[in-house]
């Protein structure tokens, strides 16, 4: 029995970390998204508003948003083998993240406190550098994929952006566009990964691709994202609403830029 369990966590959680051509299972996906949960809820959102006695409000998730760009950069550099490391895998770098991006709130509110200058500009300031960082260890290897990628954009962000303001334009407000842009960048980012060869390899991304082709994570976010970002808007204020939108969008984000910075970078 022991060496069924073992084989089991072995094949299931273990082997698809050591192993990029293992693809997710229902079984590590749900873990993760416990994990992640878990450590957002009962330990990133304490340590903001309780330890460092801050509030998550509009400028909070602005100044954040380079740091998420930053994380997705971060994860991406084992995909093109700049670092070899278990720390820049899932779930690992979730721990990894959390500390770097605390040091960065802590390093801004002394900032803040010695020169009046908000923090959340040197924490905008701060996550922008940490990028530019991570930049000269990638290489525009397939530059037709940086076409793709910008010529799609427009397709769903001009009449997303038409329609939103005739019809609904209350919904244009920060915290609906800015999740919800985030998660269509990441399906935009699949898109290309898809015409360049590459294979989705999250549960429910290879069923829309299945369905729809690759243009399957379109729909896949849209069935998704919105409602939940719609659920959040009504359910939630204040910051709590902050909170999560901006955990909505990190998810987004992050991953989308780590999809595109590997399609770039690897022919």
């Amino acid at each position: 029995m022991l060496d069924v369990v073992k084989a089991f966590l072995f094949e299931k959680f273990w082997l698809p970390i050591i192993d990029e051509s293992i693809y997710y299972n229902p079984y590590n996906t749900a873990l993760y998204a416990i994990v992640f949960g878990i450590l957002v809820i009962y330990v990133l959102k304490p340590l903001i508003q309780k330890r460092m006695n801050l509030k998550i409000n509009k400028e909070f998730v602005l100044g954040f948003t380079p740091f998420i760009v930053f994380g997705g950069a971060a994860r991406a550099l084992k995909d093109v083998k700049a670092f070899n490391t278990i720390l820049l895998e899932t779930p690992f770098i979730y721990g990894l993240l959390i500390l770097l991006g605390t040091l960065m709130l802590y390093g801004s509110k002394k900032i803040e406190a010695v020169t009046q200058k908000p923090y959340y500009k040197t924490l905008a300031v701060a996550g922008t550098a940490a990028l530019f960082l991570t930049l000269p260890f990638y290489t525009l290897e397939e530059p037709r994929a940086l076409s793709t990628f910008l010529t799609t954009v427009p397709i769903w962000a001009v009449p997303g952006y038409l329609i939103l303001k005739a019809e609904k334009p209350g919904l244009l407000n920060w915290d609906f566009a800015l999740p919800v842009s985030a998660h269509l960048l990441d399906a935009t980012s699949t898109f290309t990964a898809l015409r360049y060869g590459a294979d989705e390899k999250h549960v429910l991304g290879r069923i829309a691709v299945d369905v729809f082709g690759d243009w399957g994570l379109f729909p896949l976010k849209l069935g998704v994202i919105i409602p939940v970002v719609h659920y959040i808007r009504e359910s939630f204020d204040g910051e709590e609403k902050a909170f999560y939108i901006f955990i909505i969008t990190a998810l987004g984000l992050g991953i989308a830029t780590r999809n595109t910075l590997q399609t770039l970078a690897i022919s």
